[in-house]
């Protein structure tokens, strides 16, 4: 039996291995990452959230493991280059800080970047820069045309705080929730102003936004009057009396007339809408209902085409309490359990107060691209009367339309697009340093963040910088001020013979180091041994500065070298001032 010898891993090879081991993963995270983004995108059914930070997950650690990658062969070249060179230990701390300050600088880059590659646009649902017929881009330029000066939010609504004008907001169907937090702090202050808002509901978040507005009002005593609340149920309105092509599609016709906003506004369509609030109960909450749908419609929750009484209705015994106290007691008696049809329900309100002025509609589609130019309907003329009334019907040039363009972002996915993640960058920021509850502190958290994490200057190089510095002034000085150089100087400029005149210098050095040599020859690799036999810790550093003076002055001494100018000269006297004091 022939006995193989077992064989040592080396060094060099352990180290390739972990090198191959990082390349490895950073290109497999980067392609997988790339694999789930496309997976992601063309797969058509609704996904878990989570699943879509994978790809984000995957090319941040995808970008850790290239910079640990990065690092390692650097490591391993420092390493190397210290076995022939003397080398200053590299703090790994500090490379690591380095390598997360240029992640942090690569996303934050990303914007800038990926905008070359979509133009900076959100071309989601309802979004103004979509121009499909899904998008809003005809309602926006629609008003633009009429005069109007109109603005995309890609960030944090606090972000209107620094317009100088009164605003329009648009909330067009928006999916992203709306953090109480910040939002209620901000319609606090924006309703107080005198601005309007317009809010089209599409199935999304905005069932939750009039919640915040409603305790916005509430929380704000100066607010003379409040906005109401209204509710709209999960479900799609079914309208079998009027509708065009089947119920999903409901063609209004019974709209108030005498409001401006329903001015040459005889019918409307709209697309898979929802219902503005409970038919019976929407004026009660003190709603100025503009337009129905027919006595056939209800509310269907659970898709099956058709009314039933048990499905298709609403628990509303929390708001109990807020009825008041002249409702029938048949309604509040079905407030458990009230059925969303068979009866008219609203599809758009209005409300002003002393404050400010709001509209709601039941549905986002019928401002989109589509419905906006549908023939036979006046969704166009309905469009330009809510903008004007909300504007008061003054100066266009006194308003600002702004379009919320950051709540609207993919309905199954996470938002990777340059405006979003723009978007969610800014969104913080001016979150926190427009928000009351936190304007006060971010300052201050920002500022210690930049001086913990920043890299800082090294204190010990600095402190050996100034101290080089002020011996060489003093060498100088000395220099200056010397009775032999001042015998000397003369000779060496009439003639330009700075060589002879360091030689002669020199002479002094070259008594010194024979003395401490004991008359053995003047070499620079005696004088080196010499050095460090009279002072084992000197540095390196020290010995190599003799030992480039020494090679240097022995060859002008011989004769192979001369020195050309009066500064170099200067240079070399100032080397061996230092010489002698450090042998």
């Amino acid at each position: 039996m022939v006995k193989v010898k077992k064989g040592k891993a080396t060094e060099k090879s352990i180290k390739f291995s972990k090198c191959i081991i990082l390349l490895f993963f950073t290109v497999y995270l980067i392609i997988y990452g790339i694999g789930i983004s496309i997976f992601v995108e063309s797969y058509n059914e609704p996904i878990p959230l989570w699943v879509s930070y994978l790809p984000l997950l995957c090319f941040v650690s995808a970008g850790f493991t290239g910079f640990g990658f990065i690092i390692f062969v650097r490591n391993t070249r420092i390493h190397k280059t210290r076995q022939t060179k003397s080398k200053k230990k590299v703090k790994l701390g500090t490379i690591y800080k380095q390598a997360l300050l240029i992640i942090i600088f690569v996303f934050a880059l990303i914007p800038l970047l990926a905008s070359i590659i979509d133009q900076g646009k959100n071309d989601q649902n309802f979004s103004v820069y979509n121009e499909n017929w899904t998008g809003c881009s005809d309602f926006k330029l629609l008003l633009e045309e009429e005069g109007y000066q109109c603005y995309n939010l890609q960030s944090s609504l606090g972000s209107t705080e620094r317009l100088n004008k009164s605003i329009v907001l648009v909330i067009m169907g928006t999916n992203q929730f709306y953090n109480p937090i910040y939002e209620i702090p901000f319609f606090m202050d924006f309703l107080e102003k005198g601005n309007s808002i317009l809010l089209c509901h599409d199935h999304g978040s905005t069932s939750t936004l009039l919640w915040e507005i409603f305790f916005a009002n509430i929380l704000n005593p100066d607010i003379k009057e409040k906005v109401p609340v209204t509710i709209f149920p999960d479900g799609i309105l079914r309208d079998h009396g009027s509708y065009q092509k089947n119920p999903e599609f409901p063609v209004i016709t019974d709209i108030k007339k005498g409001h401006p906003i329903t001015e040459n506004v005889d019918r409307l369509i709209l697309s898979r809408s929802s219902s503005a609030g409970i038919g019976p109960l929407v004026e009660v909450f003190g709603w100025d209902a503009l337009a129905y749908s027919s006595s056939q419609s209800f509310v269907d929750k659970n898709d099956d085409k058709k009314f039933d009484e048990e499905d298709d209705s609403i628990d509303l015994s929390f708001m109990l309490d807020a009825i008041p106290e002249d409702i029938p007691e048949e309604l509040k008696d079905d407030f458990e359990n009230f059925p969303l049809g068979v009866y008219a329900h609203p599809v758009l309100l209005a409300k002003e107060t002393e404050d400010s002025r709001i509209v709601v509609s039941a549905d986002a589609s019928l401002f989109n691209n589509e419905l906006i130019n549908e023939d036979g309907f006046d969704n166009k003329d309905l469009a330009l009367n809510v903008i004007e009334w909300l504007t008061y019907d003054e100066k266009k040039e006194d308003w600002i339309v702004v379009f919320d363009e950051a709540h609207i972002r993919p309905e199954n996915s996470r938002d990777l697009t340059s405006a979003g993640i723009f978007g969610l960058y800014i969104q913080y920021i001016i979150l926190l340093s427009t928000n009351p509850l936190t304007a006060w502190w971010y300052p201050i958290i920002a500022v210690f963040m930049l001086r913990k994490y920043l890299p800082k200057t090294n204190k010990k190089k600095e402190e050996e910088k100034k101290a080089k510095e002020e011996e060489k002034k003093e060498e100088k000085a000395r220099f200056r001020t010397s009775s032999f150089f001042a015998k000397k100087i003369e000779w060496y400029r009439e003639k330009s013979r700075y060589d002879k005149a360091l030689t002669l210098l020199y002479r002094r050095l070259e008594r010194k180091l024979n003395a401490l040599l004991s008359g053995g020859k003047i070499t620079t690799g005696n004088v080196i041994d010499m050095v460090t036999t009279k002072e084992p810790s000197i540095t390196k550093f020290k010995t190599r500065r003799i030992s480039r003076f020494l090679d240097r002055i022995l060859l002008i001494k011989s004769g192979k070298r001369k020195v050309r100018n009066e500064r170099e000269f200067e240079n070399l006297f100032f080397e061996m001032e230092w010489v002698a004091s450090n042998i």
